[in-house]
């Protein structure tokens, strides 16, 4: 006997489809790096991915058959326009209830989720959109810059206030551009600190160092 897919997820059977959505993708999150682990933990986590996939699609047929409203151009107009107007929600709801996933409603999903900043959710429907539709130009752009996006996004996550040079081991900052300040204690770095401990030494009345 197969398992309830709104149990398996952990939503109400009377949810909304964006309610049965969000609650797919944060399962999803949870086990998607504990896949990657050793041993029966691993395992387990693979398991539980496929169960909250096939559970996300029966959860999705039972809802959209429930509502039972059918395919048309027009939806995706209605989703468009939703989109224009930034109601997001609405656009949602629309996408949901379509019975068809075609190129198109891949696509105008993935701009509901990067306008949700969802950006590698996004990348994945353009991918389905792509493949549905390999040769729509609008969609093959809006994957590449879709990638240029996340790239972008990566490089500024990776920019460190400190940094190492190929060409010096010592490791440095930068305060300014143009401005560079080493790590390290060189052999001047000593001496100029003892006078300094020295003069503050004779102001005191004592002598740190006897020859100076």
């Amino acid at each position: 006997m197969s398992k309830n897919p709104f149990v398996v997820l952990g939503v109400s059977e009377n949810c909304t489809q964006n309610e049965l959505f969000d609650a797919y993708r944060e399962l999803r999150n949870k086990y998607a790096d504990l896949r990657f682990a050793e041993g029966q933990e691993g395992t387990d986590a693979c398991a539980k991915l496929e169960e909250i996939e096939l559970a996300y699609r029966e959860a999705s047929d039972i809802l959209r058959n429930r509502y039972n409203v059918k395919y048309t151009g027009s939806n995706l107009t209605d989703v468009e326009n939703a989109i224009k107007a930034g109601n997001m929600e609405e656009a949602q709801s629309i996408l949901d209830n379509c019975h068809e996933r075609s190129g198109q409603w891949h696509y105008l999903q993935s701009v509901i989720f990067y306008k949700k900043n969802w950006l590698s959710d996004a990348l994945k429907q353009l991918d389905f959109a792509c493949n549905l539709e390999p040769n729509n130009q609008k969609f093959a752009e809006a994957r590449r810059n879709m990638l240029n996006k996340m790239n972008e996004n990566t490089a500024k996550q990776n920019t460190s206030y400190y940094r190492n040079d190929n060409h010096d081991s010592n490791r440095s900052y930068s305060r300014e551009p143009g401005q560079r300040y080493q790590r390290g204690f060189t052999a001047c770095d000593c001496c100029s600190s003892l006078i300094c401990a020295d003069c503050c030494c004779e102001c005191m009345g004592g002598d740190l160092i006897s020859c100076c």
